[in-house]
């Protein structure tokens, strides 16, 4: 007990000067766990769709303005209501365009610092004190703590006029209404659940991981598409083939030459000297919404496009050819792949862009960091794609290296794979990366084959087969095997996983096995509007339950503000909690509870050495 006492006292002394401290603290911790928990927002494919993601996290899938309606309904009409919503999800565009035709500014500004500060209260009110202020902007912390926490006492109703009367004589209205509408945006979601895919389709995947590394609290599963970005910074070439061919397909090559500073010159030397009279039929670019090519014209692209598309087949040999275990014989299917000398030196080229693009190390560090190959989050495990298994629900062993692995061993071994090849660089983790992106039974694939070659090469539809996994989570006997697999049990534990989108016109459902899986994949790129006949899911989990929110599919942001447009969307209940969660009921809870803990025995040593 000597030994204990003294490494809790060690522990505690760097914290804590005398135990009153430490009653305090844990009079606070106490008061915490009794809260209710904060609200937990999930999407999953972002697919380089920068407005509409940016979008959902302004107005937190609906949240504020369901707190607006609340909180204003006898006081506003819906017209009053929207135009301060346009005002919380882009503060300094509004502006600009309010101070255009608003004759009284400091009427304006009066009214709507009491209705923002209003509503702040509200966003705010499931919060300690202490965590709002450390959300408030340094500049305004204080001034803004004294008016969220306005009394009704008349005695100070001057008091706060006077502070409202200062902001706008000093000419700081502007810059208080945006700083209020950024931390009315900041409180409203508690974290955030990446799951999976940022990559990839749309035009502003790199405007997303922006946004993403200035969030306050996040996780990010990894899906497909992202390791095939890591795959490709990390200098696998079979990987930087990939993404170059799928932004060439999509029209989106702006997003590597623009966004990331990857030279795209040699590529376009060489596809015009080996391609200059063919016609390449296959290769012609669809008619995407994407515009973001920086190249000349269609023809050229899609002489880039066949140029790329050619390399990576070879490539992919290469590996296939390598890695036996990985049973992919049968992709081998270009019977002429030796890599000329011209081809080793373009690819070298391109290796070495995507290898020093600063910007791309900077956003593949934060993804590396930040993520993992699953997650399991308050009872409910989140994945990307499936725990690849055959059809009578037994799980896969894939080998890696010279062991084989299934279930959450398979994750937690890709886990440990990607991070070495992260860190180390190594032939074989970097090879990997590549069988994480198409590979047979990889789990952040999830179907029996990609048939890129057939697609191109013989222009026949070829079915690629979806893992059992997905037949059989509709089963709530099988998706209880697997959240016990991993750990997560109980009535409000589920499986959430994106990848494969919903395609709800057709009749299909996200929610299957009695709620215990959820598929939040409904399409939030434009190029699977079509297929799903929505613009995407998100999900939240509040203190109450857990909500699926349907989106149509969403304008422009420039239109949205100009037009005052909101995303048009609705919320399902999946399931509500028996009694309100607390934050005592949550993972951060149990932390807490473990600090307290370890406060008390602090306290009871401390007693115990007095006596002494």
């Amino acid at each position: 007990m000597e030994v204990e006492v003294e490494k809790y006292n060690s522990l505690m002394n760097n914290f804590f000067k005398s135990p009153k401290q430490a009653v305090s603290e844990i009079i606070n911790l106490q008061a915490i766990l009794n809260l209710p928990k904060g609200t937990e927002h999930f999407l999953s494919d972002l697919h380089g769709e920068a407005d509409t993601f940016i979008h959902i996290l302004k107005n937190a899938s609906g949240v504020i303005r369901l707190k607006l309606e609340s909180v204003f309904k006898n006081y506003m009409t819906a017209a009053e209501i929207q135009d301060l919503l346009t005002l919380i999800y882009y503060p300094e565009e509004s502006l600009k365009l309010i101070s255009r035709t608003e004759k009284d500014m400091d009427g304006w500004y009066k009214k709507t610092l009491l209705h923002l500060i209003r509503v702040l209260r509200e966003i705010s009110s499931k919060y300690t004190r202490s965590k709002v202020r450390k959300a408030l902007p340094q500049d305004y912390a204080y001034i803004m703590d004294e008016l969220i926490n306005m009394s009704d006492n008349a005695s100070k109703e001057s008091y706060y006029e006077n502070i409202m009367s200062s902001i706008i004589e000093l000419g700081e209205g502007d810059n208080f209404v945006v700083a209020l509408c950024e931390v009315i945006q900041r409180l409203a979601i508690d974290h955030l659940h990446i799951v999976g895919d940022i990559f990839d389709r749309g035009s502003g995947a790199d405007i997303i991981m922006d946004r993403l590394m200035s969030y306050h609290s996040l996780d990010i599963q990894w899906g497909n598409h992202d390791v095939l970005w890591i795959g490709a910074y990390l200098g696998n070439t079979a990987c930087i083939a990939n993404v170059i061919r799928i932004n060439c397909a999509y029209k989106n090559l702006g997003v590597l030459e623009s966004a990331y500073g990857i030279n795209l010159r040699a590529l376009e030397t060489f596809a015009i000297k080996h391609y200059k009279d063919d016609p390449c039929t296959n290769f012609e670019i669809k008619d995407f919404e994407n515009n973001n090519n920086p190249f000349d014209d269609e023809p050229l692209l899609s002489k880039m496009h066949k140029a790329i598309t050619i390399l990576q087949f070879k490539l992919e040999n290469k590996i296939i050819r390598r890695h036996p275990e990985w049973n992919m014989d049968d992709r081998i299917l270009l019977k002429d792949d030796e890599l000329t000398e011209e081809e080793l030196s373009l690819i070298a080229i391109l290796k070495q862009e995507f290898m020093q693009s600063k910007r791309l190390k900077e956003h593949i560090n934060f993804l590396v960091r930040q993520g993992s190959m699953y997650l399991v989050y308050n009872n409910n495990l989140l994945m990307h794609s499936c725990v690849p298994c055959d059809k009578k629900g037994n799980f896969t062993e894939i080998q890696i290296g010279d062991k084989l692995y299934s279930g959450k061993e398979l994750y937690d071994k890709c886990n440990r794979v990607v991070l070495s090849a992260y860190n180390n660089r190594d032939k074989y983790s970097t090879d990997f990366m590549w069988f994480l992106w198409c590979g047979k039974n990889s789990p952040l694939f999830g179907r029996d084959v990609m048939r890129t070659y057939e697609t191109y090469m013989t222009a026949k539809k070829i079915k690629e087969n979806k893992n059992p996994y997905y037949d059989l989570v509709q089963e709530e006997e099988f998706c209880n095997k697997i959240l016990a697999e991993f750990g997560a049990v109980g009535p409000y534990a589920h499986i959430i996983n994106g990848h494969m989108p919903v395609r709800v016109k057709d009749g299909e459902s996200p929610i299957s096995a009695n709620g215990k899986h959820i598929i939040i994949d409904g399409g939030l790129s434009k190029a699977y509007h079509k297929r799903t006949g929505i613009g995407g899911y998100t999900l939240m989990a509040n203190s109450h339950g857990l909500y699926l929110t349907t989106h149509a599919p969403f304008c422009k942001t420039s239109e949205a503000i100009k037009r005052k447009l909101d995303l048009k969307s609705e919320t399902t209940e999946v399931q509500l909690y028996k009694k309100r969660m607390m934050v005592k009921d949550t993972d951060n809870g149990k932390l807490l509870q473990d600090q307290i803990d370890v406060l008390k025995l602090f306290l009871k040593n401390h007693h115990q050495m007095n006596i002494k």
